[in-house]
């Protein structure tokens, strides 16, 4: 017997999956670029997409909700998040004043025993699926368990970074960055020592290698990109994909040169060239933007300069409460840091901000124009680019840089899953494929926009809608 239910705001039954789920009536993306099908239905069961399109047949005893006048994509697919790093500067022992205000391991603990907040806050924002590009190794078994978990995104994860100690960065995070004793950040020294730092990727259950590629110094650079390419050469034999942060030019060039199968971060220091794009058709490249960082960056050192409290920017009340008191709390601890620039040295601060972000969605639509995959990425974890709704800034960062909305919804879909290497099984709305899909009230095909009007989420299956997953009230989010 079929049961028919309607979808009205956000009041909803959850469907489960013991018995087939039919859509009816959306506006769907299929999430490969297709033209939108409209009047669609969608017949999902045990967790899979059994058919999508106009002419399926309805299972007898399936449960029929009507999506009429709706819109529906893929799940969203966040292709670069830190599950070890909180949103705040307690799980980044970057500076000096970090580690005198927290204790990382503390906050390693809490993060590890408490996975579920960052889960229900991606489910919240309409993501359902997540590329975890470098944290501790306690984050590496999340990859098996969330392979068939309805209330957890898909997650695949690098683990432990690689980098060399030939620049100041790395050689503070490669002291300083450790949980317990155990490092979150794994030496290249030499090529011995390179190779031994891959295969204990490997063996740790790492899907892929990240190199944190920080710019060497001039007297060993052309060492470290050679020894960039034994990484690349090592990750290759053990099956693992290379993905190397590089936001400027010339390191991502290397990179390429070392066989990198993703780039994290836009270039940010000039214009890509030709031979940029290139290498990176060679290869086949992912290349992950991350611009919306810099605004959220921006927008945060201004609310702690004129000692404004945090707009976490979370429509859904997605962000835990913790979180918020963590940044509520950290605002006031280092208001005094900021407040002690002159506003020539604050402006000047901003100013270089908005210059990296300018020059990220240039290269970012000239890659696009290229032939490039793009993949929608957030760096979520890092200060104050939170789980989950940051991926809304994403969105229209990339639509303000000239993209489309209709491309960037594969951006945000398929071209998500073929940086996790899971392309046949999610990213678009196909037989055989997960049922992993959000309901939107307006068409994300008009504008990037669209994607906070967010009401339900399925993941393997199951449609809630997306209050199911709140942490807070939707009023305290706004403040």
């Amino acid at each position: 017997m079929r049961r028919f239910l309607l979808l009205l705001g956000v009041v909803f039954t959850p469907l489960v999956s013991a018995v087939p789920s039919v859509i009816t009536g959306a506006t769907v993306y299929d999430g490969t670029g297709a033209a939108p099908l409209t009047d669609a239905t969608i017949v999902v069961d045990k967790g899979h997409v059994r058919c999508m399109g106009s002419d399926c047949t309805v299972p007898d005893t399936a449960n029929i909700v009507d999506a009429s006048g709706k819109f529906i994509t893929p799940g969203l697919v966040d292709a670069h998040v830190h599950y070890a790093a909180s949103g705040w500067i307690d799980t980044r022992q970057g500076s000096l004043l970090a580690q005198k205000a927290y204790d990382l391991s503390d906050a390693q603990d809490y993060l590890k025993e408490h996975t579920e907040k960052f889960d229900h806050s991606y489910l919240c924002s309409g993501i359902t699926a997540v590329l975890d590009t470098g944290g501790f190794p306690w984050t590496l078994p999340l990859q098996s368990s969330s392979i068939k978990n309805p209330n957890a995104p898909r997650f695949f994860g690098s683990g432990p970074l690689i980098t060399h100690g030939a620049s100041p960065a790395s050689r503070f995070v490669m002291t300083h960055q450790k949980y317990r004793g155990t490092p979150e950040f794994l030496p290249m020294a030499t090529d011995e020592e390179a190779r031994q730092s891959v295969a204990r990727l490997a063996q740790l259950g790492s899907s892929a290698v990240k190199v944190w590629y920080q710019p060497p110094a001039d007297d060993v650079v052309d060492e470290f990109d050679e020894r960039l390419k034994v990484v690349g050469q090592e990750a290759k034999r053990l099956g693992l994909k290379l993905i190397v942060h590089a936001p400027e030019l010339r390191e991502a060039k290397s990179a390429l040169k070392a066989g990198a199968e993703i780039l994290v971060h836009s270039v940010e220091d000039q214009l890509v060239d030709e031979e940029f794009l290139s290498l990176a058709k060679k290869n086949d490249v992912v290349y992950q933007p991350t611009m919306g960082m810099q605004k959220l960056k921006a927008l945060a050192e201004m609310e702690i300069y004129h000692g404004l409290p945090p707009d976490f920017d979370d429509p859904n009340g997605c962000i835990d409460e913790r979180t918020r008191v963590l940044v509520q709390e950290g605002y006031q601890t280092f208001k005094s840091y900021y407040q002690e620039m002159s506003a020539t040295q604050f402006a000047d601060k901003l100013l270089a901000r908005g210059e990296l972000l300018q020059m990220a969605q240039v290269n970012a639509k000239r890659v696009h124009e290229a032939g490039i995959t793009v993949a929608t990425s957030t760096d979520a974890g890092i200060p104050v680019v939170f789980h989950g709704p940051a991926i809304y800034t994403e969105l229209e960062m990339m639509e303000e840089a000239g993209i489309e909305p209709k491309d960037i919804i594969v951006m945000s879909t398929q071209n998500g899953a073929k940086a996790m290497g899971l392309e046949n099984e999610l990213g678009t709305l196909e037989k055989g494929k997960n049922a992993d899909l959000i309901i939107l009230k307006q068409d994300p095909g008009h504008s990037a926009s669209a994607f906070r009007t967010i009401t339900h989420v399925m993941r393997y299956g199951q449609l809630r809608p997306v209050t199911a997953f709140a942490q807070v009230s939707t009023t305290d989010s706004a403040e």
